[in-house]
């Protein structure tokens, strides 16, 4: 494997070739909603089966993707805002999280899907000996559920989850708990996600970043954000690493 990775890539709405360079990659740390899996239709309809439970109108699955990227908590607070129109008052949102974490557990994999070259290009870091770990926002319990379902588990070394430190993206601890786990340096791990989360996490914590053009970027254009490569399969990806 060459020990740089190439940012040759089309950036999206512009016509111009981003030309960063990286150290050697030993690692690969990657997001799961929006990199790996299409879990936004699951992520909505717990939503609207939360709101129709307590009694609130249903939210339009393009206004729950903006809402998708930091962690259950601030993704069921911004749908109860939403359909409330004001700030929910503890007591709401207490329930609201209680209702989501039931409803989302019993429907977690009911409609989401596996992005077309994601098992492409984990088989290939596979062959090139890179390690790989899962760091999401999303809990542990379903990220684990997930990641079984869609025959995922064995690709990964360890999950970095929204449950597993006291911050999430886009803070660095996550990236700096799982380079810390693969003992390499935060500029050795790649991080490839979807979102603004995602290119600031690695930003800060100092760490090359490849963002997915089909994600949820929380309404953010990719182009405004500091990545070392846009693409629009994760099957590209392999590519950029060999020189």
């Amino acid at each position: 494997m060459g020990d740089r990775l190439r940012t040759e890539s089309r950036a999206i709405s512009q016509n111009k070739v981003m030309t960063k360079t990286v150290l050697h990659i030993r690692a690969i740390a990657i997001d799961l909603d929006g990199t790996l899996l299409d879990t936004l239709p699951d992520l909505c309809g717990a939503v609207n089966l939360t709101m129709a439970e307590l009694g609130l109108p249903e939210l339009p699955l393009e206004i729950v993707k903006n809402f998708v990227g930091k962690g259950l908590m601030a993704h069921v607070g911004k749908s109860l805002r939403y359909v409330l129109n004001r700030e929910p008052s503890d007591a709401e949102l207490d329930r609201a999280l209680t209702v989501y974490r039931r409803l989302y557990a019993e429907h977690v994999a009911d409609n989401t899907t596996i992005y077309p070259g994601v098992i492409e290009g984990l088989e290939a870091f596979k062959s090139r000996g890179l390690r790989l770990s899962v760091v999401t926002n999303k809990w542990t319990s379903y990220s684990e559920t997930l990641l079984a379902h869609f025959k995922l588990t064995a690709y990964f070394d360890h999950l970095v989850c929204g449950d597993t430190l006291t911050t999430n993206k886009p803070d660095p601890g996550m990236m700096f708990y799982s380079a810390g786990r693969f003992g390499v340096h935060p500029r050795e791990m790649l991080m490839i996600g979807d979102s603004g989360n995602d290119s600031r996490a690695a930003l800060a914590a100092g760490s090359p970043v490849v963002l997915l053009d089909y994600g949820y970027s929380e309404g953010e254009s990719l182009c405004d954000l500091r990545a070392n490569a846009i693409v629009s399969t994760f099957a590209a990806i392999p590519a950029l690493l060999d020189s």
